[in-house]
């Protein structure tokens, strides 16, 4: 097979690789029993997706989900991938995407890892065996195995795609060439996983900072114009892409339960110095092991004193991975922005795929261009001895009897001089595939059987699904408020959720009475698919139907349905008698879990305690003629005089009042989750409450205005080639017998 065959054969690899990977999926959807993801993918990405496909089919981009966890700041959170392109092409496809779509985004994102990693290579001149043995590493290296089906590994698929980025700017310093970097930053950005963008972008900025000491060192300061170029249209486009999730993220951060993490937490989720075996020994549950024929490799490329400072970046990874038992964290911790923001030092394993993805090709190359001399020869025959010695010292270790294969195959196309083929690549890779996959679960985070979760609700359930709010305990499962597009509570617990709401939801198992003060009417109870009944915030049924207010309304199979009467309306007013100000939530709370359900409005920010005497309780005037949409709630409330009104969503900066087509007084945060305004005359008043929340309007202007300048400059390019190509003699074409 002749060199014109190599890149075909680079992409079946890359295929292939993938099917290897996700064998479990592909062979449950050949053979009709179709397996489905566990964990994230089902009840997090693919109710996100559903809900923007259906704004952005109504011609909508949400700012809200009401929903969701009483109401959430939809455009804030950074996992919903709000502004991808991938999620964008989902949505033109289907107007409500089943969850199929969700878990070929997951698997795609491996092909595209091979894909970039074949472009970033190739780009660094390795031959095609090397570069496709690099990409296929990146595909199976440590990260990717982790963290399976996350927004992790989809966002991580673009750090190659940085890495080749990054070395055309620097070694071109052209501005364009800057403003890819940027656009393949937000690409990473856009998918919705800050720790995953931090792994990609530090080990980008470190290896970029190594790129451009070699470069300045080979051409001198006349090249640091242009690398500073590069760099500046590089931090335009990025800061301009990837403004509308970092700012509203941060944002978010600060009233979420990531606020205020110590270093303990931060630092919880580091690998112990014993877990270190496995850099060289697979080891079940432990994904450090990046396979022994990417490890020869490399040992060979490391024979070029070149290539030891990125070997050095390997090492950094794995000390920072020790977490608190390292002596790296710590300092790094303490003195690099951005390393406290993210918890789980084991993730700094991220930066061992492409590490040895590069040295892995680096090696491959350096003996594809050897001349094949004695010395090679002996150091061929002595490797041999030793992969025979160790297969037959552990002979429990798949990974030897790979290595053994491996070299077999380099020994044979270096005899045939097709060392450099990607054939000799494609099959050294399938080595490497052997030897990583045997350590890990047969399943891939599968399961088979029908999906538990559905896009339509069971019949039977429908009727406790209406107007009201409604816990759903994994009855119906995967955010079924987001996906149906009903109102649901207990939604999903991330980091990012609002503190606010986290305290409302532990105090339920204590104190279910909560359900009642914030419009829940019906409790939708059964296991969970994967851990059964532990992780359950509302009292079991059978305790919960105990108090006067709940009653059994259906028991079918491990579905219980519990209705819950007496709970307060969505939006209802109350007089200046029944409310008072606290110093902050945790009283609000305090209080409301004593006498809970209440018609009250406990806002904060007083400088005083709790009253010690109890808050007067009064006749509370439910609202009319509600209209609940994505970003906007419009209701007639008719006030018997001057008081509050209280509206059960969650409260977040950015909502806005209009009272009688005047704006309003400003939405407040009350009963420590929700929000509440004052209605200073007696009367009926129409009101609409909107979304309006000033960082996302800002950015999103910024975001357009970025995509406009783009690709007008990539008009203005294209324009600029055609009239030069046409200038050229002979009109651009090439000659006769030109080209290879």
């Amino acid at each position: 097979m002749n060199g014109r065959h190599d890149p075909l054969v680079a992409a079946v690899a890359v295929v292939a690789a993938t099917v290897v990977l996700f064998g479990p999926w592909f062979v449950g959807a050949l053979l009709g029993e179709p397996r489905w993801f566990e964990w994230d993918v089902p009840e997090q990405y693919w109710p996100d997706l559903v809900f923007l496909c259906d704004a952005l089919h109504d011609g909508t981009l949400p700012y809200w989900n009401p929903y969701d966890r009483a109401g959430y700041p939809y455009y804030a959170d950074p996992q919903a991938g709000l502004y991808h392109p991938m999620n964008w092409a989902i949505c033109a496809l289907s107007e409500r995407p089943p969850i199929a779509a969700a878990e070929l985004r997951t698997i795609l994102a491996f092909p595209l890892t091979g894909v970039f990693g074949l472009l970033w290579l190739r780009g660094r001149r390795l031959c095609w065996s090397g570069s496709v043995l690099g990409a296929v590493v990146l595909m199976a290296a440590p990260f990717m195995r982790h963290n399976w089906e996350l927004n992790l590994t989809t966002a991580f698929a673009w750090a190659p795609l940085m890495l080749w980025a990054v070395d055309r700017a620097v070694a071109r310093g052209r501005a364009w060439d800057g403003a890819t970097l940027g656009v393949a930053f937000a690409l990473c950005a856009w998918v919705g996983s800050p720790p995953a963008l931090w792994q990609a972008s530090s080990l980008t900025a470190l290896y970029g900072a190594l790129r451009a000491v070699g470069e300045l060192r080979r051409r001198g300061r006349r090249h640091l114009r242009g690398l500073l170029r590069a760099l500046g249209a590089a931090a335009l486009v990025g800061v301009g892409f990837v403004g509308v999730v970092f700012v509203p993220g941060l944002e978010l951060a600060h009233h979420s339960v990531q606020a205020g993490r110590s270093y303990e937490s931060i630092a919880a989720g580091s690998l112990a110095p014993e877990d270190l075996w496995a850099l060289v020994v697979p080891r079940p549950g432990n994904h450090l092991y990046v396979g022994w024929i990417a490890l020869a490799t490399a040992l060979v490329a490391l024979r070029r004193a070149s290539r030891l400072p990125l070997a050095l970046l390997g090492v950094v990874a794995v000390l920072l991975a020790l977490g608190d038992g390292g002596p790296l964290f710590r300092a790094a911790y303490e003195l690099v922005p951005g390393v406290a923001l993210f918890r789980a030092p084991h993730r700094y394993e991220a930066w061992l795929g492409p590490v040895a993805a590069l040295l892995a090709a680096s090696g491959v190359d350096g003996l594809a261009r050897a001349p094949w001399g004695r010395p090679d020869r002996r150091w061929a025959l002595a490797a041999a001895f030793a992969g025979g010695a160790l297969l037959a010292a552990l002979p429990e270790v798949p990974g030897a009897g790979a290595l053994l294969l491996g070299l077999a195959v380099a020994l044979a196309a270096r005899s045939l001089g097709a060392l450099r083929r990607a054939w000799v690549g494609a099959l050294a890779a399938l080595c490497l595939l052997a030897e990583v996959t045997a350590a890990l679960p047969a399943a891939r985070h599968t399961r088979g059987g029908p999906h538990p979760c559905r896009l339509q609700a069971p019949a039977a359930l429908r009727p406790y699904l209406g107007p009201g709010r409604y816990v759903d305990e994994f009855v119906l499962g995967c955010r079924s408020g987001t996906r149906l597009s009903r109102r649901e509570l207990r939604g999903y617990q991330d980091p990012l959720t609002l503190a606010s709401f986290e305290r409302v939801l532990a105090s339920l198992a204590d104190t279910p009475e909560l359900a009642l003060q914030f419009d829940v009417h019906y409790a939708l109870q059964g296991p969970h698919f994967i851990h059964g009944w532990n992780r359950h915030f509302l009292p079991p049924p059978d305790r919960l139907r105990e108090r006067r207010w709940a009653r059994a309304v259906h028991d079918r199979g491990p579905a219980r349905v519990t209705e819950l009467r007496g709970g307060l309306p969505l939006v209802y007013w109350v007089p200046d008698e029944a409310t008072v100000r606290v110093r902050g939530r945790q009283e609000a709370l305090a209080w409301l879990r004593r006498r809970a359900p209440a018609a009250v409005a406990i806002l904060e920010g007083a400088a005083e305690e709790v009253p010690p005497a109890p808050l007067r309780e009064a006749a509370l005037r439910p609202a009319t003629d509600l209209h609940l949409e994505r970003d906007r709630l419009s209701f007639r409330i008719d006030a018997p005089a001057p008081g509050w009104v209280v509206v059960n969503e969650a409260w977040y900066p950015g909502w806005v009042a209009t009272v009688d087509g005047r704006r309003g007084p400003p939405v407040e945060r009350a009963n420590g989750l929700v929000r509440a305004f004052p209605i200073e005359a007696a009367g009926p008043h129409e009101v609409v409450l909107h979304f309006a929340p000033p960082d996302g309007r800002l950015w999103r202007r910024v975001w357009v205005l970025t995509w406009i300048a783009l690709l007008g400059w990539l008009f203005v390019r294209v324009r600029r080639r055609r009239q030069a190509l046409r200038r050229a003699p002979g009109g651009g074409r090439a000659s006769p017998g030109a080209g290879c």
